[in-house]
């Protein structure tokens, strides 16, 4: 029945009782025996949305994922020498997330992923120890190489102190090498000497060591372009010097002037010393890539 529809009046002969509109569209539910209602009663059922509890569903950690992420990638790197430097920062990165998410899943936190979290904070410790102790096995085996090399080196070089010269040329030839003067592709090359000079502008002790080279190639030629010239003690190679006051001889531009073909030129090159131990000379050609080289061994006076 339409509620605004106008009812007709009616008599009433006080049998019957009259309703109102209202009471007409939404008759009462009979009562069964005991007050209950009848078993076929459709209840009404809340709406799509409706949360009656007030608990709504808990976001997931995007820190604890992030983390755990990170911690992974963390993991991989941490075993590649030089690359886990990366490995130690996002450990540290990942370290923080992790955390984070902890405090944000805690049981009445905002977000879920408590599992996520802790696997992160797992996964990121590990990345850093594992980095470190990678690092350290990589530098320990640096340093066990180098000191082997260092030691096979101030073993030869005490070797050519105690036998002298005969010592040293033997040596260069056993290594391959052209004692004193030889052929380096289309250069000719001399070691002419080696002797203490004065100090250099730190005040340092100084050697000055003087070469001797033949340009047989078909164009000019520049010596310290031309050639690769280097001093050693004890297995190490010395820098060169700088003087303020230029020892006798010294010319610092000779090695940077250019040579014609067929000519001959002497450049000396001052190298600083570390000690009174004998210092290696070794020349070998820049473009010869058969590695050749002219070496010999002085004693310092």
């Amino acid at each position: 029945m339409d509620n605004n529809q106008q009812l007709e009046p009616q008599s009433y002969d006080g049998s019957q009782p009259v309703y109102t509109p209202q009471q007409q569209a939404a008759p009462t539910m009979p009562a069964t025996p005991g007050g209950t209602l009848p078993p076929n009663t459709v209840y009404p059922q809340p709406a799509p949305g409706d949360n009656p509890g007030g608990d709504r569903p808990r976001k997931l950690s995007a820190a604890a994922v992030t983390g755990l992420v990170l911690g992974i990638i963390g993991i991989v790197f941490s075993f590649i020498p030089i690359i886990n430097n990366v490995a130690f920062i996002l450990g540290v990165i990942g370290l923080v997330l992790g955390i984070i998410g902890l405090v944000a899943t805690k049981r009445d936190g905002k977000r879920r992923g408590r599992g996520l979290a802790i696997a992160a904070v797992i996964l990121t410790i590990l990345a850093m120890v594992i980095t470190l102790v990678m690092q350290q096995a990589t530098g320990k085996a640096l340093d066990d190489a180098l000191g082997t090399s260092s030691t096979t080196s101030q073993s030869a070089s005490s070797d050519a102190k105690k036998s002298g010269g005969e010592s040293s040329s033997s040596s260069a030839a056993a290594s391959g090498a052209q004692d004193t003067e030889g052929d380096l592709d289309k250069l000719h090359v001399k070691i002419v000497s080696a002797a203490k000079s004065g100090a250099d502008y730190n005040g340092q002790p100084t050697v000055l060591v003087t070469y001797e080279w033949t340009n047989n190639t078909d164009k000019n030629q520049v010596f310290s372009v031309a050639t690769s010239a280097k001093a050693f003690q004890n297995g190490k190679e010395l820098d060169m010097a700088i003087y303020t006051e230029a020892p006798a001889g010294y010319d610092s531009n000779a090695s940077l002037q250019e040579v014609q073909p067929g000519a001959t030129q002497q450049v000396s090159v001052g190298y600083v010393l570390q000690d009174d131990s004998p210092v290696d000379v070794e020349v070998s050609g820049t473009l010869d890539l058969s590695g050749a080289k002219v070496s010999h061994t002085y004693q310092l006076q």
